[in-house]
């Protein structure tokens, strides 16, 4: 559920889901927003833009109508008759034009045959997935573990007192071309680097230059915005071989500590615990330069910080081949749904689940 509230709190009408109704999300109905209603969402209300539905069972269960609603093939179809005031992220696909939509129904006894393949598949990707989970948690504690690992030789400073931070320089996604100069947005950050990297994604032209700011080889650059609090202050080391650009909605911190070592701190448990009393949370996330350059980090010796970050290196890469083998589960289960809804690979009754064990 998104919230409680009073019944007197609520306004605008609102409907109760029942059980076993096929129910959709009028605006992300082509993002395969479809499902049916458990019994945990029994009496959860709703607002007009999650239309429900009582399928016809003699011809379809709502289980596979979900399952083919949520397809990729069927999402094209969606996204076709959606419509809205703002391009895609508005969309809505109405309920008269959803029913006009046609589905590939086959037999019921197929119907959940392909459901049981589905299923295995899915099971065995919530596995992963919780593998995953596991790992990144044991990777915060072991970092946690870590810093707490001090002697007398640790100091803990303030970021300004360790370095020079600075702002980024304004340029947004259509200024990129296929080569030039190397450059990193913020969003970047989030999205495409771990704790470090010595590539880039993405290139602005040359002459561009003198608008630019750069990090060197060894500066971390840190997401300064986000959508959200996990993400702002996420760090990533630059290892590159050049200069790169960075976007003004991040900062560049040049420092002397072990670059792997810094942008580590940067996602431990003492770190982030600091960031409450510091952020600006109206539409985004964000922390000011002043404010950042108020927060503290744990300093060891040198060797020790290439201790920790030789270690957290090893584990990132474990929780990486996790995260690797996610994907690639997830991407065969689209390639096998699509293949069993489009006649592709055709099931019976008789056919047996693969054991993805």
């Amino acid at each position: 559920m998104r919230e409680e509230r009073k019944g007197s709190a609520v306004k605008g009408k609102c409907y109760a889901l029942k059980p076993g109704l096929l129910v959709y999300n009028r605006l992300f109905a082509w993002k395969q927003s479809f499902a049916v209603v458990t019994d945990d969402y029994d009496g959860v209300v709703v607002s007009n833009e999650f239309p429900q539905f009582e399928v016809d069972t003699a011809q379809a269960t709502p289980e596979f109508l979900a399952l083919y609603c949520s397809s990729p093939v069927f999402a094209a179809k969606a996204l076709s008759l959606s419509s809205g005031s703002a391009a895609v992220s508005r969309n809505r696909l109405k309920e008269a034009d959803f029913l006009r939509l046609e589905v590939a129904c086959p037999p019921l006894k197929v119907q959940e045959r392909i459901l049981e393949v589905i299923t295995a598949v899915d099971t065995f990707i919530e596995a992963l997935l919780a593998e995953a989970e596991a790992a990144a948690a044991a990777r915060t504690a072991l970092l946690d573990e870590l810093l707490r690992r001090r002697d007398d030789s640790w100091t803990d400073k303030p970021i300004g007192k360790l370095g020079t931070v600075t702002r980024g320089k304004r340029f947004i996604k259509s200024d990129y071309v296929d080569s030039g100069i190397g450059c990193i947005h913020y969003s970047q950050i989030h999205t495409d680097f771990g704790a470090h990297t010595n590539e880039v994604h993405s290139w602005l032209p040359e002459g561009m230059r003198p608008k630019l700011r750069f990090a060197k080889p060894g500066d971390l650059v840190i997401a300064g915005t986000s959508e959200n609090f996990d993400g702002v202050l996420k760090a990533v080391a630059w290892l590159g071989e050049e200069d790169v650009a960075v976007h003004d909605d991040a900062y560049i911190f040049e420092h002397e500590l072990e670059p792997r070592f810094a942008s580590y701190v940067f996602t431990s448990p003492g770190f982030r615990a600091q960031l409450p009393a510091v952020i600006s949370n109206t539409k985004v996330v964000r922390v000011s330069k002043d404010a950042l350059e108020r927060l503290t980090v744990p300093v060891p010796l040198p060797d020790t910080q290439k201790e920790i970050a030789d270690t957290m290196d090893t584990i990132d890469r474990q929780v990486r081949a996790i995260s690797d083998e996610v994907a690639r589960a997830q991407t065969a289960r689209a390639a096998l749904l699509d293949a069993l809804l489009t006649h592709k690979i055709d099931v019976t009754p008789s056919d047996r689940p693969t054991d993805l064990a």
